[in-house]
């Protein structure tokens, strides 16, 4: 059962999920293939669609779409002295002062924002792949632990057996052997569960098989939110967006100009010879208030809301700062108090192994420092994650994600 239990673990890998023959891919690398894959890809790209439809309108030379009219009068189904009379035009219309470089500066925020969309995505995926890198570690860690525990368990359960029969422990000692054994191969099981559940989690999410090579994350060097945080740089974005549309609403107080072409021929009696003509027009719409009110206001209302959303994203941000470096702190000090947790317990187990191989001690205090001992590498090892977590969550915060 042991060297089933250890192929097992050789075929997983105790530092990725896999052994193929293929480097391991970097946490950069990581991090891209998953971001790909990421269903909210796709509105990056499409709010970049939409900036572009805004870019090909303003870069038209008309400010709307061209209309061709035709029309023909005639007198044959009433006095019959033979007018006729034809007209053709084409309408122009035109942009109104302003109205084209408003339409580019809408372009370029929602361009911008695609681009906004794109980072904040990495920066979240960024957290998610982080997080299971260290529940498939903590899972890994687990298995190996109680593999080492269930090796560990058996050769004390021989050695017992082997004193037993040599009558120098009772046979109640054996059976609490044998059940330390049975609970320890349970444990090794469940790991196993564990460890497959959290590789389906990361191979569905990354599209990646392995783990990333090795990497140790170090707190970043800045105090303060970057201003460059994801969360931040769109939420200025949708101001710029909020205020370009306002200033749309408000040049756009009335219809656009029209300017029209007129081709005529007619006549006025049958005998008359036929005369050609030429016409222009221009219409230009009076704009008032009223119609424009409830537009302007509503793009108001989107502008105040879109910074008051920048300011509150601001003040949430500083908060969880300021909570990051508490729970930094916080990590430090319980990894160090896990470390010396742990070198006590080991030293208390070895103790109690050689009391117990002298006949100094029974089997239950044996198994009680055993148990101790595992229980200290856990927390050890959870410490070491959570310091990990810590760090990139404070790295988070400010708005800095791994290289």
């Amino acid at each position: 059962m042991l060297k089933q239990t250890f192929r097992y673990l050789l075929f997983l890998g105790i530092s990725g999920i896999a052994l193929p023959a293929v480097a391991a891919p970097t946490l950069n690398e990581v991090i891209e293939a998953a971001t790909q894959r990421h269903p909210d890809q796709k509105l990056s790209t499409a709010r970049k669609q939409v900036s572009e439809g805004y870019q090909k309108q303003a870069d038209a030379w008309l400010g709307g779409d061209p209309a061709v009219g035709l029309a023909y009068w005639t007198d044959e189904f009433g006095g019959e002295l033979g007018y006729r009379e034809a007209e053709a035009s084409l309408a122009l219309p035109l942009w109104l002062p302003g109205q084209r470089k408003v339409r580019h500066q809408l372009a370029d925020a929602l361009q911008t924002e695609g681009e906004a969309l794109s980072q904040l995505l990495r920066w979240r995926v960024t957290g998610d792949v982080l997080e299971r890198i260290w529940a498939l570690q903590m899972a890994e860690s687990e298995l190996l632990l109680d593999i080492q525990q269930l090796d560990s368990a058996a050769a004390l359960e021989g050695a017992v057996a082997r004193r037993v029969e040599a009558g120098e422990l009772p046979r109640s000692e054996v059976l609490m052997a044998q059940q330390e054994l049975l609970n320890r191969e349970a444990l090794v099981q469940n790991a196993q569960t564990t460890l497959a559940n959290e590789q389906a989690a990361w191979s569905s999410y990354t599209g990646i098989d392995t783990l990333p090579a090795p990497f140790t994350l170090k707190p970043a060097p800045l105090k303060t939110v970057s201003e460059q945080h994801p969360l931040l740089f769109l939420a200025r974005i949708r101001v710029e967006r909020a205020a370009a549309r306002k200033r749309e609403v408000r040049i756009a107080r009335r219809n656009n100009p029209v300017f029209s072409l007129y081709v005529k021929r007619d006549r006025g009696i049958e005998q008359d010879p036929y005369n050609d003509s030429l016409g222009a027009e221009i219409t230009v719409p009076f704009g008032t208030s009223t119609q424009n009110a409830p537009a302007l206001a509503k793009a108001s209302e989107l502008l105040v809301k879109s910074q008051a959303t920048l300011a509150r994203t601001q003040r949430e941000l500083d908060l969880k700062l300021i909570h990051a470096q508490q729970e930094l702190e916080r990590a430090d000090k319980a990894l160090a108090l896990a470390e010396r947790r742990n070198q006590l317990a080991q030293k208390r187990m070895n103790m109690s192994q050689r009391a117990f191989d002298l006949g100094e001690t029974d089997l239950y205090l044996l198994l009680q420092a055993r148990e101790q001992a595992v229980n200290a590498a856990r927390d050890l090892k959870r410490s070491q994650i959570q310091r990990q977590r810590a760090i990139a969550q404070y790295n988070l915060t400010l708005g800095v994600v791994p290289e």
